[in-house]
């Protein structure tokens, strides 16, 4: 089916040894100027919005286990346009600080820039985090992963012509074509969000920012097992334009 109002596509999050610390404190006396700071230390690789979130609120954890850390998304922001991260404890104190802490760190990736965060216990980035696409047209033959799904498994025929199966996953997928992209936006817009995906990095993609909660997070499954991707002129009625194939994408299963 057709979508009814925009999409957006959310990619972009790699953390490397460039932007892996965290320097924060459960204390006043835990600061950069004492020397005492903790340090939440990320793994290196590729993350949705998402994952990521889920590493940060992990990396703070290990660092200081006596607490608990939290750490969302406000997906709503300015229409559905804008994803705010929001790092949070159950503790009395909290402060992070992206500036004059660990200059490795991925305050600017998360949305919060290099600024120290005192005095809350609870901190929301002040600019959108990530990079996003949103299509200039609306999407095309689209399916969402309830109209999607397949067993990854083993069948067999027995002698006797019983089937028999072994399933090991029930695996979900998405699928969405967009079409009048204009030759000015393919480099500038659309060339980035390729080559993210065509090195099987995830990416958060909501079918509609009217609706920013429902999201899904996933690779790229098909056209050419998701490593490579061919735009098409839509000729001859509409030089100039590009369509994308219909792209197939798997969804992340929840661990």
């Amino acid at each position: 089916m057709a979508l009814r109002n925009p999409s957006l596509m959310l990619y972009g999050f790699e953390i490397t040894a460039l932007n892996r610390y965290i320097s924060f404190g459960t204390s006043a006396g835990e600061n950069p100027g004492s020397m005492t700071t903790r340090t939440a230390t990320l793994t290196v690789g590729f993350y949705s919005l998402t994952t990521l979130a889920t590493e940060v609120a992990r990396a703070l954890a290990a660092s200081d286990s006596t607490h608990t850390y939290t750490v969302s998304v406000d997906r709503t922001i300015a229409g559905g346009l804008e994803n705010r991260v929001t790092i949070s404890t159950d503790y009395s104190y909290l402060a992070i600080y992206f500036s004059t802490g660990n200059p490795s760190n991925p305050g600017t990736l998360l949305g919060f820039g290099s600024v120290d965060l005192t005095g809350s216990t609870s901190y929301t980035g002040t600019a959108t985090a990530g990079t996003a696409l949103i299509p200039n047209q609306l999407g095309y033959n689209f399916l969402s992963p309830t109209a999607m799904q397949k067993n990854f498994g083993v069948l067999n025929i027995s002698a006797s012509g019983l089937k028999e199966s072994i399933v090991f996953a029930l695996q979900s997928f998405w699928q969405v074509q967009f079409k009048y992209i204009p030759e000015s936006l393919l480099e500038s817009d659309w060339l980035p969000w390729v080559q993210w995906m065509i090195q099987q990095r995830e990416f958060d993609f909501t079918p509609d920012i009217t609706d920013p909660t429902t999201f899904y997070t996933g690779t790229l499954e098909d056209p050419n097992q998701g490593l490579d991707f061919t735009f098409s002129e839509m000729l001859p009625n509409f030089p100039f334009n590009y369509q994308t194939p219909i792209m197939k994408f798997r969804v992340r299963p929840t661990s």
